[in-house]
């Protein structure tokens, strides 16, 4: 059976974000970061969505690009990784998602995934965070590429070496050690008000597309708001899906970082504020300066 990219890496969720309002870092999608005695490299903030409008990168990116020695993406998606996923996204122990979250809501997720090929036996199989992270995807517009594929494509074509900063074991631990509260609960949320998460997902491609990082944090900051019921299930979705993953990234950057005219790509809302990557590599010696 067919499927258009059922399962992607978790940086196709949502990116759902908490904390205070940060003075540094609150717009600019492209940075050059530079510490002593080290030529400067960039790290630029993407969306991971496949979007007619994110189809062009920005000139100021493909001169940053040009000159960059190197390519370091979030996560590197393969025929192993896309299969490994899949695999860790399906239960294995004769559970299914219909006794997990109940007759009805499973009959919402067999609806709102039909649109990606995917048939109902297979959806009754697929874990509830599996169907969470596809529920966007299915909603929005697809046949494009998304601009982490574009970078890669460049990068082989140019054959410079590309690495990544997560694997993809740490990619299904992000989702699969989610308690099972979050996972339920967050999708039973999303399953009953898909009107307001397409409203999300545009409101957060409007910001990204200005450059506005604070606007992308306030995005989920106000959805979060308006949602209270949902709270301690946000909270631990950005703890691990944001807060934790960007204290790795700021640390493995610096394999690349470190050897001078990298170019580091990474989720945009990564970027943002005081917890962010910019700012831990602050803390590290880099300066980053924006550029667009």
């Amino acid at each position: 059976m067919r499927r258009r990219e059922f399962l992607a890496a978790a940086a196709l969720v949502p990116a759902l974000a908490a904390g205070a309002p940060a003075a540094r870092f609150e717009r600019g999608l492209l940075w050059r970061v530079e510490r002593e005695g080290v030529a400067p490299s960039h790290v630029y903030g993407t969306l991971h969505a496949e979007d007619p409008e994110l189809q062009s990168l920005p000139p100021a990116v493909l001169r940053a690009f040009d000159g960059a020695h190197a390519l370091m993406l979030e996560y590197v998606a393969s025929a192993y990784g896309r299969e490994r996923f899949l695999e860790a996204a399906l239960y294995e122990d004769g559970r299914t998602l219909e006794q997990a979250i109940g007759e009805e809501d499973f009959e919402r997720a067999v609806r709102a995934l039909a649109p990606i090929g995917v048939s109902r036996d297979f959806v009754r199989r697929v874990k509830p965070w599996g169907v969470l992270l596809n529920l966007r995807i299915s909603r929005r517009p697809g046949g494009g590429r998304i601009p982490d594929a574009q970078l890669y494509a460049m990068a082989r074509e140019r054959r410079i070496p590309v690495s990544q900063i997560e694997n993809v074991e740490e990619q299904v631990f992000t989702f699969d050690e989610m308690s099972a509260d979050a996972q339920v609960g967050l999708l039973h949320h999303f399953l009953t008000h898909v009107e307001a998460l397409d409203a999300l997902a545009e409101r957060s491609l409007r910001a990204y597309l200005a450059r506005d990082l604070r606007g992308l944090w306030d995005a989920q900051q106000d959805y979060a708001r308006e949602h209270p019921e949902i709270a301690p299930f946000y909270a631990e979705m950005v703890k691990r899906v944001v807060l934790d993953r960007s204290v790795v990234m700021a640390f493995r950057m610096q394999r690349e970082l470190r050897h001078g005219r990298a170019f580091v790509a990474l989720g945009a809302l990564h970027l943002y504020g005081e917890k962010g990557v910019l700012a831990l590599l602050a803390e590290d010696g880099y300066a980053a300066r924006r550029v667009y």
